[in-house]
C-alpha cells in the first residue's frame, strides 16, 4: 500500500528518553520496525531507542578473504621453493615454519583489506555511496536523531506529528537514505 516515493523523516531530540518516546510513538503507526533508526554521536545500547535486527554479514566475507589470502601465501612459498630451491646435503628441502608464517600473514593482509573495503561500503564512504544520506550537524553537538523511512502522504504526515508530539526539534521530511 505505497502512496509515493519513500522519504526519510528526521527529528532531533535532546535526550534518550524523548527519543525513546518518539520511537514508541512511531512503532504505534503502521511502520515496520526496520524503517526506524537512530543516529547519535555517542553509542546507545541496543533497544534504548530502536532495535537493529539486521544481521551483520561482512564478517563471513572477511573469513573467505582470509582463507583466500592464506592459500595465496602458501602458493607463494611453494612457488618460491620451486624457483629458488634450498639445497642441503645435495637435496632440495621445503621448510614448513616459514610457509606457515607467510600463509598467516597473507591471510591477515587479505582480511584487513576486506574489512576496510566492506567497512567503507557499509557506512557509505567513498565510491560506495548509493544516494544522499540524511544527516544534521547538530548530532555532533549531542542531539539524537530519530529517522524513519516513510512513504509520501499520510504516513509521512503521521510520522512528523508523532515526532513533534514527543518533543522533537526541527522535525522534517527529506529525500535520502538511512
Amino acid at each position: 500500500m505505497r502512496t509515493g516515493e519513500p522519504r526519510v523523516v528526521i527529528g532531533l531530540f535532546d535526550g534518550v528518553e524523548k527519543a525513546a518516546q518518539a520511537a514508541h510513538a512511531l512503532r504505534s503507526l503502521p511502520l515496520p520496525e526496520e524503517n526506524v533508526t537512530t543516529i547519535s554521536s555517542v553509542p546507545l545500547p541496543d533497544g534504548a531507542v530502536t532495535r537493529d535486527r539486521r544481521p551483520i554479514r561482512f564478517p563471513w566475507i572477511v573469513v573467505v578473504f582470509w582463507l583466500a589470502g592464506a592459500l595465496g601465501g602458501l602458493a607463494l612459498t611453494l612457488v618460491t621453493y620451486q624457483v629458488y630451491p634450498m639445497i642441503t646435503a645435495g637435496k632440495p628441502i621445503n621448510t614448513v615454519p616459514p610457509a606457515i608464517i607467510v600463509s598467516f600473514e597473507g591471510g591477515m593482509f587479505a582480511a584487513l583489506i576486506a574489512t576496510l573495503v566492506l567497512g567503507f561500503r557499509s557506512i557509505g564512504l567513498g565510491p560506495f555511496r548509493s544516494g544522499r544520506k540524511v544527516f544534521d550537524r547538530r548530532i555532533h553537538e549531542g542531539k539524537i536523531a530519530l529517522c524513519a523511512r516513510v512513504d509520501t502522504g499520510e504516513q509521512e504526515r503521521l510520522a512528523i506529528e508523532a515526532m513533534n508530539a514527543s518533543g522533537g526539534d526541527a522535525v522534517r521530511a527529506e529525500e535520502g537514505e538511512l
